[in-house]
């Protein structure tokens, strides 16, 4: 019975232990400040291999244009030139007008200069002070420069005038230069190259770059022809080997030489200033006889050939010489191989007007392969002139390559004896 007491006394002391720890155990855990369990440390990951850099794309370069290339050659800097010419610019230099006044450029010539962009210029007797103490040589010089200054073109001029020897001379030289005769009767190369190597200095320190010479038409009897002395001999090698001569005398002086009148006025008593003369020398006679000295001319780089207002029916039937294109062209291009300029005879002779007007010739003219218009102090025809040359290029007739063709070859020829270049930076 005791034992039993005991028993349920040791586990009442038991139970009565047991709830009182519970009892403090449960006070304590209230009273205490709560403490956030300790977060364990994130356990470092293993490096892992940097991915491999994306490249970053260029930027694509912006397209810009292309650089204008620079021309190569004086060649290529002219046809850049031109392109930058107007039509009217470029149709002015296709014409070489005179006018009247030794000081000054009279008044309607003055005004034909302003509302034209004429580009050469030729001088006549009339021009010229003979009686001037020097020979007119120095009015001339003013004359020109009042030109230049009176003038709506930019570039300089070619300058023209008829310098032969004997009575076709001009100004009033210290030595009275020889006839065309005289030195074909002489024969001698030298004395002609050395007259006309000091006429061409002389005529390019008064600013004229360009003669009108030499003739070289021949004939069996000169002095029946209205050229009279102008002729040097009935032989065409004399006529040649003076005129190669004449040539390269002008052109050491730094002048353009003038071969006329294309292809020879020897064969006929009529003059060209007055009527339309025609000769009826077989094609092959001209050749052999009237054509030598041109062909010598043009082996010896004459620069111009002047074209004659003449018809040659065994050439062309019906078209006189300034307006056919199987003489300019087919002959005097193709067949002889000059390339240089082909300049038309006055337009103011009766051989031209009597087949038709100063306007439609000019195109005409052009048309046929011509290059320059000569045309003096007749001022009604060189405004007839212009204004033919505007109309036929706005509406197509002469194409912008024709005209070009043409400028181009005067333009070469202006950088050989005005100092002019289109080289940008170029004296001149």
């Amino acid at each position: 019975m005791l034992q039993k007491s005991l028993k349920w006394m040791l586990l009442t002391l038991l139970l009565a232990g047991l709830l009182i720890g519970g009892i403090v155990w449960i006070v304590s855990a209230v009273s205490a400040p709560a403490i956030a369990p300790a977060t364990p440390a994130p356990t470092p990951a293993a490096p892992s291999a940097a991915p491999a850099a994306t490249p970053t794309p260029s930027p694509s370069p912006t397209a810009s244009p292309a650089p204008l290339e620079t021309p190569a050659s004086e060649t290529d800097w002219l046809a850049a030139y031109m392109d930058t010419m107007t039509i009217e610019q470029k149709l002015g230099q296709l014409v070489m007008f005179g006018g009247s006044g030794t000081n000054r450029p009279d008044s309607d010539f003055a005004s034909i200069l302003q509302d034209y962009p004429v580009g050469n210029i030729v001088l006549y007797g009339a021009n010229i002070s003979k009686s001037d103490d020097d020979g007119g040589f120095l009015r001339a010089q003013r004359l020109l420069s009042a030109i230049a200054e009176t003038s709506a073109c930019d570039l300089p001029p070619l300058v023209s005038i008829d310098v032969e020897g004997g009575d076709v001379v001009r100004f009033r030289w210290d030595t009275w230069p020889l006839s065309a005769r005289k030195l074909g009767s002489r024969n001698d190369p030298d004395e002609a190259y050395q007259q006309f190597l000091s006429i061409g200095r002389k005529l390019l320190e008064t600013g004229i770059n360009m003669n009108l010479a030499p003739v070289l038409d021949v004939s069996d009897d000169p002095m029946r022809t209205f050229l009279t002395t102008r002729i040097i001999s009935s032989d065409e090698e004399i006529v040649s080997s003076i005129g190669v001569a004449i040539i390269e005398g002008l052109h050491d002086a730094g002048c353009l030489a003038t071969a006329k009148h294309f292809p020879g006025h020897g064969g006929t008593t009529a003059d060209s200033h007055a009527t339309t003369p025609v000769i009826r020398r077989s094609a092959e006679s001209l050749a052999a006889y009237d054509l030598v000295p041109f062909t010598a001319a043009i082996d010896a780089g004459v620069d111009v050939v002047l074209v004659a207002h003449i018809l040659y029916p065994s050439l062309d039937e019906e078209r006189i010489a300034t307006l056919s294109p199987a003489i300019i062209t087919g002959l005097l291009r193709e067949q002889l191989g000059f390339d240089g300029i082909v300049l038309s005879d006055d337009f103011r002779m009766g051989g031209l007007t009597g087949q038709c007007g100063a306007g439609e010739a000019a195109v005409r003219f052009l048309l046929a392969g011509g290059d320059l218009i000569l045309c003096g102090p007749q001022h009604e025809a060189q405004r007839e002139i212009m204004e033919a040359l505007l109309s036929a290029a706005s509406d197509g007739t002469l194409t912008e390559e024709r005209i070009d063709e043409s400028v181009a070859r005067i333009l070469q020829k202006k950088m050989l004896v005005t100092g002019w270049s289109p080289v940008p930076g170029s004296a001149g």
